[in-house]
């Protein structure tokens, strides 16, 4: 399992990594939501919300077909890893904490 934390405004967020599943959590979200393979319930739990949780969140978590390609290509841990700290840098965010167990 890996653990990735970033900071982007002043907000803390988590990505953790295990057997190929990516898991986001931050100060919300305290239980994490599966982002990839898509949580079945992500769209339910963001409707139920009552606007707690803001809309504009579904389209930040949509992947393109190039970062699929990425996400299947990945071989372990260790690669998904290294793509999330990437991308998550390219949206401006900074790197914490990373962490493996």
């Amino acid at each position: 399992m890996i653990k990735i934390t970033f900071s982007i405004n002043r907000e803390i967020f988590r990505i953790t990594i295990n057997d190929k599943c990516i898991w986001y959590s931050d100060r919300k979200w305290n239980k994490a939501i599966r982002l990839i393979p898509k949580d079945e319930d992500f769209l339910k739990k963001i409707m139920l919300s009552r606007n707690a949780i803001p809309s504009q969140i579904l389209t930040l978590f949509q992947l393109t077909d190039e970062e699929l390609k990425q996400f299947n290509d990945a071989k372990d841990d260790e690669a998904l890893a290294e793509i999330c700290i990437i991308d998550a840098k390219k949206k401006g965010a900074l790197l914490i904490r990373h962490e493996e167990d």
